[in-house]
């Protein structure tokens, strides 16, 4: 089992350094990859450059703690989020007749901009919800986690 988790590890590695060339090249473009991403809950490169750091991260956690039951709670509980995020978004979008967003919000993709280059808010967007997403993942993995302990 060890060695399916390095696999996954080393493949994610990959993911990020591919997902950080695209982003970082593409400045405006999104481009769709949902027809072979999807299996990592991926629809654009924005969204694999953070999952697959997320996925590095829990990877390794598995590989050092030597318990695939982890890795399972983890992958249940990222599609859970996952999909409900989506879920919101798509509801979101069908209704939503007004600008995108209506705030001035370019200062505050400050810090992005600076590892990523010139990216386009709605990249920042993407970015932004898929980061709070892995957060809500790990932070419900960890209340599992600690239940369960106790």
């Amino acid at each position: 089992m060890s060695s399916f988790v390095l696999f996954y590890l080393v493949l994610h590695l990959f993911l990020f350094a591919l997902s950080f060339y695209k982003v970082f090249k593409s400045k405006e473009k999104l481009e769709f990859i949902y027809a072979w991403a999807f299996i990592f809950g991926a629809f654009v490169w924005e969204d694999l450059l953070v999952l697959s750091l997320f996925n590095v991260f829990f990877a390794f956690v598995v590989y050092i703690l030597g318990d695939i039951k982890i890795g399972i709670i983890f992958l249940l509980v990222f599609f859970i989020v996952r999909a409900f995020g989506e879920t919101i978004y798509y509801f979101l979008q069908q209704f939503n007749s007004l600008p995108p967003y209506p705030h001035r919000l370019h200062a505050h993709f400050k810090a992005l901009r600076s590892i990523l280059g010139d990216i386009s808010d709605q990249k920042c967007f993407i970015l932004g919800q898929v980061l709070f997403q892995c957060i809500t993942v790990l932070s419900a993995v960890l209340l599992i986690l600690f239940l369960r302990g106790s």
